[in-house]
This record gives C-alpha cells, structure tokens and sequence, in this order.
C-alpha cells in the first residue's frame, strides 16, 4: 500500500516538474508588466505609490502583485529575474497544489497538469511579469476550498477572503467568483453566512477605501482608458469574437478544454460543479463585451485554469473509461497546435514579422514579438531589454529647457507609444505622456478618436492644445475653457496635499459626475 502511494506521488511529482520546466524554458517579460514595475521602483525609492512622481494616478490593474514585487525587489533590487523567479515559483506551488491536494485521483492530475503543460496561454502568462501566476494560485486555492470542504460559515469565509485577494491582483475574476459563492450563500441559508462573506472582503473593502483616499477614485486610471472609448459595444462585441478566433488559431487546446469543460459540466447535473462553471461563462461574455485583448489568449487563461480544475471533479472524468482518451486527446491537439509550448526554443519568434506575429484584428502573439528580447534563455535578457526600449522609444518631445511665453520649463515630458519599458528604465524624473492614456488622467476621461483606426486595448486621445506645455511648466495652459476648468479640479486630486478638505470635496464632486459637464462641453 505504501509503496503504491510512493508510485503514485512520484508520477504526481513528475508531472508538475515537467509543468515547471516547460514553464522555465518559455519564461520572458512583456512591456506591459514594466508599467506596473515602475510603480514598484517608486515605492521602493520613496515616490509612493505613483507612476509619474508628480501626480497620484493608479496605473496598474493589480494592487497584489505590485506589492508582493515590491518586497522582493525591495531585498533584491533587481527586476528581471526577482519578476520570473517569483512567477515560476508560484506556478509550482500552483501544479502542487492542483496535483497533491485538488484533482481526487492521480489519473485527473496527470491530466489537469498535461493539459495546463500543452496549453500556450497558461504557458506564456505563468510568466510575463503579469499577475497571472498570483491568480493561477488564487483561483486554484479558491477551488479547493470549495471542492473539498463542506458549506459553512467558516468555508464561506475562507471563499470571500480568498475571491477578496483575487479580486486585488485582477479585479476582472470577481466574475468567476460570484455564481459559486453565491450558490454557497443559497445552500447554506443562513444570515451569518452573509456576514462571514462580508468579513472576508475586508482586505478588498480596505483597498478600495485607501484608493479613493489617496488616488481619488475607486478604479485604476487604466479602466478610463480602456473602457470610456465611446467605441458602439456592438463593435467591440464582434472584436471579442475575433480575439476567441485567434486563440482557438494559434492555441487550439486552451479553448477547446474551456468548451468541453462546459459540455461537461451541464451533463453532470451537479448544482455545485455547475455554479463554479457560471463563472466561467459569465468571464467569457465579458471578455466577448470588452473586445477581448490585444495579447492573443491572456482573458482566456484564468476560465482554462477554472475549466481544468472543475474537469478533474467531474465523475465523468475520474471514470478510468474516459480518462485515458481524454489524455490522449490533449495530447493530439497540443501536438498539433501551431506552437506546442514544450518545443518551443531559444529561438520562438525570432525572423518573424509583425504581420506574422499579429493578425488583422490587433491580437498580438505578445511572448513571440518580446521573446527575442527578454526572453530567459535568450543571451542577456536584462541587458537586451534595456536596449530594446531605447530601440523601440526615440524621445517625441523633450522640454526640459524649452521656453513657452517667457515661462521656463522644468519638467522634463515625453510622449511615447510603448511606456513600461521606458518609463522603467527611464527613471521617475521624466514625465511620460502616454499616449494610449493609461497613465493619463485627463485623457483617458476623453472619448477615443474616431479619426484613427483603433486596436484593442490601445486607444489613442488628442492632445488638447496647452496641455503638454501645463505639464512641463507645471501651470494650467490648456486653452480651452471648459476642459482647463476640469483639469485644474482634477490636479486637485492628483496632486494637491492628500489629506486637505478641498481634496476630499473634489474627490466627492468628481465620483459622484458634478464636473462631467465640463467634458461634455469641451470643444473637441
């Protein structure tokens, strides 16, 4: 008997092993997690919890993981390999918890663990820099409190607590959350229950407290980016079908399991599996709402890994019929697939053009147009990637000394397209105006322009005259009337003394759209 269990633990070790080995030889950063690192180097070096230093603006999307970089960069202060290490370690306890503690057989592991190896999106995002390992763990924790335990207020506590933190590193999986924490309040019928939930997003009704205190709002600067476009939902609705097509392209397994995972599931009859399965569509719709993601897979690899999770429950599966083929199955189509993630090499994206790297919707294979340059088993990834930014950012605009009606400048200010790389690497005495505006207070609160085609994720704003010359000088110069009134009362907020009365009156005003006129009337 024990030596059974020896057996079966070492083929359990195996397999997350080889999950991590796969994860090692494709780790890389993208430029989108250096957005959130130069928040990170702020911190550390005593800016707070600012972007550009001049301004309190949230520009990243997890609170979390920005603090858990923060104390290890704060030991290491070193980036690039503190970031992948981090990540890689996280996805081994995450395959170690999936294999040891939430799939029932060793068969379901196997297969949980093979399939996650075979998948491209889980793959790619286990690193990244991104905070997808953080909620890989999260999710999977979530799922074994819930699987493995019976309703309670103590569990439905633990279920909150743990939906809280997930929410704090992407605020997007609250989605996932809902419908199976709901069905735990509905099966447990009882009010304390509600008060058990209500303690365990504590940590998230902190967060949001300290947010609208010291940003001035509730959500990241970067939600006014990406969600206030003025873009017809209609357009985005069928750019969010364009961005499952291409995942179901180049990563055939990630989809076709998140299918075959509801199919399953509605078979079952089993309320509990069926309410974690909710969640798993509700995402889907929203990611389909939004328009998806301009980085190909990446809103699709949270519902995969909630898939795979609620598969191994599945008595359908644990039955010793169906396991096998099932395996078999998952290995055909990640054979098959254009980019097996354990084939891939030193050599993933390298003489490929943009256009082969991205399709004619704007979703990007974002490891294959960075791997050449940050990738870990490329040569000198840390060094490669400070050269790349240097490459990809020649300076637009340096005003630095410049002159503007007899009032000299001194504020440094840029304009650049891509902004992590350069503004980590770039250090915090530059202001970025990004043009994208996910660092740009006043401009994600403009309607995108409609006079440049737009890509997912990346949507341009004018620059209303004056502005870039407020910013260096540091005076108000915009010359329209209406939108100078706006700015001056969103400085207020971003920049004037934290804890004055007149700051908290204008964070009230401008929550609750008292100055929302003033962009209306704005002349654009």
């Amino acid at each position: 008997m024990n030596f059974h269990n020896r057996e079966e633990n070492l083929i359990k070790s195996i397999s997350v092993l080889l999950l991590t080995f796969v994860v090692y030889r494709n780790a890389w950063l993208c430029d989108d997690a250096y957005i959130t690192f130069r928040t990170v180097y702020n911190f550390v070096n005593g800016y707070g919890l600012t972007w550009n230093i001049a301004e309190r603006v949230q520009v990243y999307t997890n609170p979390l993981w920005m603090f858990l970089i923060s104390g290890f960069y704060f030991i290491t202060n070193e980036i690039y390999y503190t970031s992948i290490i981090l990540s890689i370690t996280i996805t081994f306890v995450t395959a170690f918890l999936i294999a040891f503690k939430i799939a029932p057989t060793t068969s379901t592991a196997v297969v949980s663990l093979i399939t996650l190896t075979f998948s491209k999106a889980f793959i790619d995002y286990s690193t990244s820099g991104l905070e997808n390992p953080l909620t890989f763990f999260l999710l999977s924790l979530y799922l074994f409190v819930y699987f493995k335990h019976e309703i309670s207020c103590k569990v439905i506590f633990f279920l909150s607590l743990i939906a809280a933190f997930g929410v704090l590193d992407r605020i997007d999986t609250v989605l996932l959350f809902i419908p199976s924490l709901a069905y735990a309040l509905i099966k447990l019928k009882k009010k304390k229950g509600i008060l058990a939930s209500l303690a365990g997003l504590i940590p998230f009704i902190l967060w949001e407290c300290f947010s609208l205190l010291y940003y001035g709002f509730l959500i990241p600067n970067t939600a006014y980016a990406k969600l206030n476009t003025g873009i017809n939902w209609q357009l985005l609705g069928k750019q969010g079908l364009f961005y499952i097509a291409n995942s179901l392209k180049i990563d055939p397994l990630t989809v076709t399991v998140i299918i075959f995972s509801i199919i399953v599931t509605i078979l079952s009859k089993d309320r509990k599996v069926i309410s974690a399965t909710a969640g798993v569509i509700l995402y889907l719709l929203y990611v389909i709402r939004v328009g998806g993601d301009f980085m190909s897979s990446r809103f699709l690899v949270a519902p995969f890994l909630f898939s795979v999770i609620i598969l191994s429950q599945s008595r359908l599966i644990i039955n010793k019929l169906i396991w096998l083929p099932t395996l078999i199955s998952v290995l055909l189509i990640g054979f098959l697939s254009p980019y097996p993630p354990i084939l891939n090499t030193a050599s993933y994206g390298k003489d490929k053009n943009l256009s082969d790297i991205r399709d004619r919707h704007g979703v990007t294979d974002e490891r294959a147009f960075y791997y050449q340059n940050t990738g870990l088993l490329t040569d000198s990834p840390h060094k490669r990637a400070r050269q790349w930014w240097k490459l990809k950012n020649t300076p637009v605009l340096t005003s630095a000394s410049d002159k503007n009606g007899g009032q000299e400048m001194n504020q440094k200010v840029e304009k650049r397209w891509l902004i992590g790389m350069h503004g980590f690497y770039g250090g915090p005495e530059v202001y970025i105006v990004d043009m994208f505006c996910l660092a740009d207070p006043l401009r994600a609160r403009l309607p995108s322009r409609k006079d440049k085609p737009w890509m997912i994720g990346h949507f341009e704003r004018i620059i209303p005259d004056g502005y870039l010359e407020s910013l260096a000088c540091g005076q108000n110069k915009i010359k329209d009337k209406k939108l100078a009134a706006y700015y001056d009362k969103l400085c207020i907020i971003t920049r004037g003394k934290l804890f004055s009365i007149n700051r908290l009156i204008e964070i009230w005003k401008m929550n609750t759209g008292y100055y929302d006129n003033y962009l209306s009337l704005y002349e654009r």
